[in-house]
């Protein structure tokens, strides 16, 4: 069995002291604040093994400074970060994949992965009042060797995707697991075995995820890969016609195949994911439907299967820039 190199408290240890932020604790949890002269936040972490851990942190800094971050070895991690965070990645070396911009109680948050490969030490600039947020799982390389050690073939270049564009399924994983994690579930009974579990549950998605990718590369061109994209296409569009909004798990059903195999062969077949597609397509029924001066916007939102007519203006300025009403105004 793989032993990890590294003491996995050495990616955060060393720029938490940076702060005189020191974590302590009993259990699963160590928590630790800070508010100095330096810094006022706070930070939590929860090992889960001796190579992957969960942390928060939240760190507005009192002056301009340089935070020294010394990596020992690569690490892959998925991290939900304030603006701020995104900003300074690049000074320390990281490049983020799948960046996915979220409306939360923080300002331009969004969610990412990566892989911190620069080993060795970084300086990154922090600005004086600005909350250096995130919410991280991180993983040695050891965590993906002692899957493949247990479940040959099935994890293989796992730790190598977290630097690669995931399919929509698997960044869905990603932030459905990031908002899952809090310290107040962690802390109640059962919190080691719940956090093990969802970032467990998110690295299976993603191994499946990334599985029927390669899987649906080889099969491009093939007449059953060809056969599911066209047969998708074709229920999203009488689907349409009915009047009803059909979600990608409810595609998959009625084509008899898993969800991570239909997006995966979709998105090699058409360039676009089936998220995407289904998306694109309702807001062009839209369209029609809205060019038509005879129905109310209201019937427009009712014939797309909207459960409110508020529902339908928010998702068609989101998708269009411009409100139902402005749209029509400028197309009739």
């Amino acid at each position: 069995m793989h032993r990890a190199a590294t003491d996995i408290t050495e990616l955060y240890a060393p720029q938490f002291e940076q702060f005189g932020l020191e974590l302590s604790g009993k259990g699963a949890v160590f928590t630790g604040e800070v508010a100095n002269d330096r810094a006022h936040g706070r930070a939590w972490i929860m090992p889960l093994s001796p190579t992957c851990i969960v942390i928060e942190h939240f760190i507005t800094p009192t002056h301009d400074m340089y935070l020294a971050e010394y990596t020992p070895e690569p690490y892959a991690c998925v991290s939900e970060v304030s603006a701020p965070t995104l900003t300074c990645m690049p000074e320390a070396g990281i490049t983020p994949a799948n960046l996915t911009l979220l409306h939360g109680p923080w300002p331009n948050n969004a969610v990412c992965s990566f892989i911190q490969d620069n080993c060795g030490e970084e300086l990154s600039p922090l600005f004086a009042g600005q909350l250096y947020h995130s919410r991280s799982v991180l993983f040695l390389p050891g965590y993906f060797d002692e899957l493949e050690h247990r479940y040959p073939t099935e994890f293989a270049g796992i730790f190598e995707a977290f630097a690669e564009p995931w399919h929509e399924e698997a960044a869905s994983a990603i932030c459905h697991t990031l908002r899952r994690i809090n310290e107040n579930r962690a802390r109640t009974v059962g919190g080691h075995i719940y956090m093990q579990g969802i970032v467990e549950t998110m690295v299976a998605e993603l191994a499946c995820s990334h599985a029927a990718q390669r899987q649906a590369q080889r099969a491009t061109g093939t007449h059953a890969s060809v056969t599911i994209a066209k047969e998708a296409s074709a229920l999203v569009e009488r689907s349409l016609d009915k009047g009803r909004h059909v979600s990608i798990q409810e595609v998959a059903e009625r084509l008899f195949t898993c969800r991570s195999k239909l997006c995966a062969t979709f998105k090699a077949q058409t360039g676009e994911s089936l998220g995407a597609y289904i998306r694109r397509r309702r807001m062009e029924r839209a369209q029609e439907l809205l060019a038509d001066s005879s129905l109310t916007i209201a019937q427009v939102a009712e014939r797309l299967d909207y459960p409110q007519q508020a529902a339908f203006a928010q998702a068609f300025k989101q998708y269009t820039g411009t409100t139902p009403t402005a749209w029509r105004s400028q197309h009739i």
